[in-house]
């Protein structure tokens, strides 16, 4: 009863995924944190320490159940031979959309029920995939994405932590089979081995990255201003995946084709009025401008030319010039 009445609000509120479990992790979850921390294969946005990540007592004492969401963003397919920002990038920031909706099922929760909760959206010490695998949201692929029914893996999660019990839903096993093609494709072979990710090889990391990009870096990068999408595009469960009719998560014309003199020289003011708005906004605009910068390099597009070579006196530019100007063949 209590559960299909918070299902029947969820989806009232627009969340179409919704599922259940106990708060307890398994062994098994806690080694695979573990190694992941040994190797050195934490991407650093995440909590490093394992056990930090299963505490769920010490964020709501008397914790009893996760209620996991899976919330699709997929609106539209890319051109990925002009410089794009990944799919999951478009439109409002989803932490936004996401906590919007987890906040009004927190407020459900204690009005209807009487029930304490705590959500979490990407940020935060918990893991997002392992609790929406716990609730049956979805199967875990061997890139590590959660796939879902209807929408493939093309889905933001979040969840709430209650005191309230409230009877488990049951995890779904993989259904990859003998599949490979995520891990074949991946240009950086991210993918070690099926159900690991090294987040530092990441392509998706690497557009995120602050730090200096290596040679090696730039060159897989691509077309990418910020994210990758290929071990998704390229799966075959993916291929029957349900767009989204969100309206928040549709791009609009200036994130989706990219005005490269524009992008370049835009105000901090025109920033926050476009592209701080969307998830790729959280890193700054210099880090997108100089992906921007790198994947003109990759296209040899000479589009905005004369802007990027101006740059190359600026200190945070110009390395990143100097490879652009390079891979047109005009410096050595």
């Amino acid at each position: 009863m209590i559960k299909e009445k918070i299902k029947e609000y969820a989806n009232k509120i627009g969340i179409e995924y919704i599922g259940f479990s106990s708060v307890e992790f398994s062994f098994d979850f806690i080694e695979r944190l573990k190694e992941r921390r040994l190797n050195g294969h934490l991407s650093g946005f995440e909590e490093k320490d394992e056990f930090k990540r299963v505490d769920v007592s010490s964020i709501l004492s008397n914790a009893k159940s996760f209620i996991s969401i899976a919330v699709p963003y997929r609106t539209v397919d890319l051109d990925y031979s002009r410089p794009y920002l990944s799919k999951s990038s478009l439109g409002i920031d989803y932490h936004i959309v996401l906590k919007n909706k987890l906040e009004l099922l927190k407020v459900f929760l204690k009005e209807e029920l009487g029930a304490e909760s705590i959500y979490f959206c990407d940020i935060g010490p918990l893991h997002d995939r392992e609790i929406a695998y716990k609730c049956g949201i979805g199967f875990y692929g061997k890139n590590t994405n959660i796939y879902t029914k209807k929408y493939g893996s093309f889905v933001f999660l979040g969840e709430l932590i209650t005191d309230l019990y409230i009877e488990p839903d049951y995890p779904i096993e993989s259904k990859c089979g003998s599949c490979d093609i995520c891990i074949k494709s991946c240009p950086v072979g991210a993918i070690e081995k099926p159900f690991y990710l090294n987040s530092k090889k990441c392509l998706s990391f690497i557009t995120q990255k602050k730090e200096t990009l290596t040679y090696d870096e730039m060159i897989k990068m691509g077309s990418r201003i910020y994210g990758c999408d290929i071990c998704q595009d390229v799966c075959p469960f993916n291929k029957k995946a349900e767009y989204s009719n969100i309206v928040d998560f549709k791009p609009e014309s200036w994130n989706i084709n990219i005005e490269v003199e524009r992008f370049l020289t835009m105000s901090n003011k025109q920033f926050k009025e476009t592209f701080q708005k969307t998830s790729a906004g959280w890193r700054g605009k210099k880090v997108l401008q100089r992906n921007l910068i790198i994947a003109l390099a990759n296209l040899k597009s000479k589009e905005g030319y004369n802007k990027i070579k101006s740059l190359i006196e600026d200190e945070y530019f110009s390395y990143y010039v100097k490879y652009y100007l390079n891979r047109l063949g005009e410096f050595k």
